[in-house]
């Protein structure tokens, strides 16, 4: 369940650029897509620095790394996703795999509303909507508002409520891996709060979403989820999510870590044919894809991949187990 609500609100943030944003500029629109690469945060043993605010301030994220596959996420026509029937206001749709998230576009005033979630396990829907950005907004900008409405989880369905808060705190300077240096970036942190109750309170959900936006690209280039769901009954869960748009992470800074022990993959750069050693081959499976995330190429022997035909440049190696999988960045030249 936790997993669902953590997406609830991630949309509303491709709705918000950088400087001054404009309804008409940085509202999603349907047919666009935005990818991002999950990222590997290991490296920040102290935590993320999402502590830093104000003006002419400096966010170092260099040791972040890009983690196969790409996240697509489809803006959609309402009346194309399931779920519909419950939002015939909604002006477009957010997709991520089976999760639709519903939006309406207003334009006096200029705002945008977040009206409700389906997925086959969790529907939510807003009586009472959240607005999630009033235009323009800029350095200083907050807003706050108070949602409510009805959920249906597996066999359990009541009443929801709770309250959401953005404000832009944050601009500055913002540091990528291998040198990538972005200026006068605006950060929008967002603090949402939603309780679920049948008659008496079922489950809490806490979060925070920090999204940086750099001048005259309509969706974050680095976006942090903060997530913490507690039952009646059990042990808190949290969660903890970063996202980096797939045109800054690209498979050249893909985490090559593995669980699958010792793995050789030689030559590298190679032209003809590629060479992989390790210690498991019972029911491997080699994949390879491009820079964007297509599938270019699979095989299964235990030798020498034939892979001639692929195209001179860089591509992502999945080497796949039945114990899990392993990433390596590989060239042909």
């Amino acid at each position: 369940m936790n997993k669902i609500l953590l997406f609830l609100f991630s949309i509303v943030y491709a709705s918000i650029g950088a400087q001054s944003l404009t309804q008409s500029f940085n509202e999603p629109a349907i047919g666009e897509v935005d990818k991002n690469y999950s990222l590997d945060t290991s490296a920040y043993t102290s935590g993320l620095p999402t502590a830093v605010t104000g003006s002419n301030v400096t966010w170092d994220f260099s040791k972040l790394e890009g983690k196969f596959p790409v996240i697509f996420d489809s803006i959609v026509a309402p009346s194309a996703a399931p779920g519909a029937s419950n939002h015939p206001s909604a002006s477009y749709a957010q997709k991520r795999g089976n999760i639709i998230s519903f939006f309406k576009s207003s334009s006096s005033p200029q705002q945008t509303e977040f009206l409700g979630a389906y997925s086959p396990a969790l529907t939510i829907t807003f009586t009472n909507s959240a607005i999630v950005a009033t235009y323009p907004v800029n350095y200083g900008y907050s807003s706050s508002d108070v949602v409510s409405g009805s959920f249906k989880w597996n066999s359990y369905s009541g009443g929801c409520n709770g309250n959401i808060t953005v404000t832009a705190d944050g601009i500055g300077t913002l540091i990528f891996p291998n040198g990538a240096t972005f200026q006068n970036v605006l950060r929008l942190r967002s603090v949402e709060q939603v309780t679920m109750n049948t008659g008496i309170p079922v489950g809490n959900i806490n979060q925070s979403i920090y999204s940086y936006y750099v001048p005259g690209k309509k969706y974050p280039i680095l976006t942090i989820q903060y997530q913490r769901y507690e039952a009646i009954v059990g042990t808190p869960t949290i969660t903890a999510l970063a996202y980096g748009n797939f045109d800054y992470f690209t498979v050249a800074g893909v985490h090559e870590e593995s669980g699958l022990g010792t793995i050789k993959v030689f030559p590298n750069p190679f032209t003809d044919y590629l060479t992989i050693e390790m210690t498991e081959f019972s029911g491997v499976e080699y994949i390879f894809y491009n820079p964007l995330g297509a599938l270019v190429f699979t095989g299964s022997r235990t030798d020498n991949l034939p892979v001639a035909q692929l195209p001179v440049g860089v591509y992502l190696l999945e080497i796949r187990t039945k114990s899990g999988s392993a990433y390596r960045r590989v060239v042909r030249q």
